[in-house]
């Protein structure tokens, strides 16, 4: 691996970490190319990855690392991480392993995980689809009016499953098992792992738990009215973007996408390992 896309938040404040980056690329004989990542939350553009890149450096948190996996979608070339956020579980690297972490890359030593995408649309009242969005970490259902309670009923490959009241609904994928699932109670799985997480957000009731759904399984789900006078609107939004509405008549569909994000993985540090540092310098 010899040449190297930088993909970070914002290039005029990371110069300096791009120039020191740049410098040590290229007196091991590589090349590294820096573009910015596309910020625009609702219509994120795509970033084109020139033809010669054998891997793509992101420079920031888990936000960019997400951000720039998702413009980079079909590349097929693998993604790293250099944490300069909080707790970066998607990021392998920190500023102080980066230098050695360039020299095992341009080694070749390292190892490839793929990830699992879930990807979504939403059927509109006279059942037409919107264009398909995809998420790394999660898809993710909450109210448009503030303190509303949403009546969620899912439905698992076209039989009905359970009808939420609840402040919204959460469908992660393993990588996502630690972001907005963990902080609403959901199981920590390992990121490797092929599956759908189902997680209500403060729902209503008892006897609600996260459910673990085979990777395969299509989701869907409706929004009703609690009451004859209710107006509900739900947002969707796939790792915070892409967002789109949700109200009664239309159709959420979630499933696993066609395509899987390639990392590169350094470290000899475990999954559970890694959770119990990272959970531990919080």
């Amino acid at each position: 691996m010899k040449n190297f896309l930088l993909v970070t938040r914002d290039i005029e404040a990371s110069r300096d970490w791009i120039h020191r980056l740049r410098t040590v690329v290229v007196s091991r004989g590589g090349s590294l190319t820096c573009l910015e990542n596309p910020q625009d939350f609702t219509n994120p553009g795509r970033i084109k990855v020139p033809e010669n890149t054998d891997g793509i450096l992101t420079l920031g948190g888990d936000g960019t690392m997400i951000r720039a996996a998702q413009n980079t979608l079909g590349s097929g070339v693998p993604l790293i991480g250099i944490n300069r956020g909080h707790l970066g579980y998607l990021c392998d690297l920190d500023p102080e392993s980066i230098y050695e972490a360039i020299d095992l890359l341009m080694e070749d030593r390292y190892e490839i995980e793929s990830r699992m995408l879930l990807a979504g649309l939403v059927y509109d009242t006279e059942k037409k689809a919107d264009g398909e969005s995809v998420a790394l970490n999660d898809v993710v259902i909450v109210s448009r009016h503030p303190m509303e309670i949403l009546c969620l009923t899912v439905y698992i490959n076209g039989q009905a499953l359970y009808t939420y009241h609840c402040d919204g609904m959460i469908f992660a994928t393993p990588t996502g098992s630690t972001a907005y699932n963990l902080s609403a109670k959901g199981p920590i799985v390992d990121p490797k792992t092929k599956l759908i997480l189902l997680t209500p957000i403060n729902p209503h009731t008892l006897n609600s738990r996260s459910i673990i759904l085979d990777p395969d399984d299509v989701i869907s789900v409706k929004l009703t009215a609690r009451r004859e006078d209710d107006d509900p609107v739900a947002e969707v939004s796939f790792d915070g973007n892409h967002r789109r509405q949700l109200v009664p008549g239309q159709e959420l569909l979630v499933y696993r996408s066609k395509e899987e994000i390639k990392m590169m993985k350094l470290s000899k540090m475990n999954f559970l390992e890694r959770i119990r540092s990272k959970m531990q310098s919080n």
